[in-house]
């Protein structure tokens, strides 16, 4: 019996039923199982590593859903085929891997296609990278699974895709989007107070250092904290 824990079922719950889904970073392939079997997806579970693979492989055909989703040896998007799926789930990695993932692979995204992302580091910079490359982020998640806080992100690839939009509307709302503060929920008013107890400690201790270096970094994460006070206020 696998449990997938509240993250990765967020995830399987935005991804849109009947699509061919490409899973990158599949890991055990709990996301590619839970798609074939709740949502009627055939899914392409895809990892750069062969021992993950193998696992996984283990785990699809001991629930016989070797039908529905098959495994492929990828470096993110690299082995897989123009137009060959509807919908690309990205998660369990950092945002910069992410975004390279995305940059490398861009041939590969056609207008109208669902992304389902949940980057673990950067998220300003997946939200940049995003927005550079006109897809939209319709709708998002915060929530704390296993003690660690996530965000989950469903998006959507722009009909202009791959025009690019220009630098300053990609640097718009990078910090939180735009979606959950418009849609707050407890969670995400939970992650601003976690967050900026956390940047008041960080900041205090930069005090104490004299470096230039320090001084920058302060600087910044004092700008975040004003951000993240000013929102915290309007919800």
């Amino acid at each position: 019996m696998r449990e997938l824990g509240k993250r990765l079922q967020t995830i399987v719950d935005y991804v849109n039923p009947d699509q061919r889904v490409a899973d990158v970073g599949c890991d055990h392939a709990y996301v590619s199982m839970e798609l074939a079997e709740k949502k009627n997806c055939t899914c392409i579970a895809m990892d750069i590593k062969e021992g993950p693979l193998e696992t996984a492989k283990e785990n699809i055909w001991g629930q016989r859903l070797d039908k529905k989703v098959e495994t492929r040896l990828s470096d993110g998007l690299k082995e897989l085929r123009e137009g060959e799926v509807d919908a690309v789930v990205i998660a369990g990695m950092g945002g910069h891997l992410i975004v390279d993932i995305l940059k490398d692979g861009a041939e590969k995204l056609r207008p109208g296609m669902q992304l389902v992302l949940s980057p673990q580091s950067d998220l300003r910079l997946v939200r940049y990278e995003l927005r550079k490359r006109n897809i939209f982020i319709e709708q998002e998640s915060c929530l704390q699974d296993a003690g660690k806080w996530y965000f989950v992100l469903n998006c959507k690839v722009g009909i202009r895709m791959p025009m690019e939009v220009p630098d300053e509307v990609a640097k718009e709302n990078m910090m939180y989007g735009t979606y959950l503060p418009q849609h707050p929920t407890d969670e995400f008013r939970e992650f601003l107070d976690w967050e900026a107890k956390g940047l008041q400690v960080l900041i205090k201790d930069l005090e104490k250092q004299k470096t230039p270096a320090a001084r920058a970094r302060r600087g910044s994460l004092t700008r975040q904290l004003e951000e993240n006070r000013k929102l915290r206020e309007t919800l």
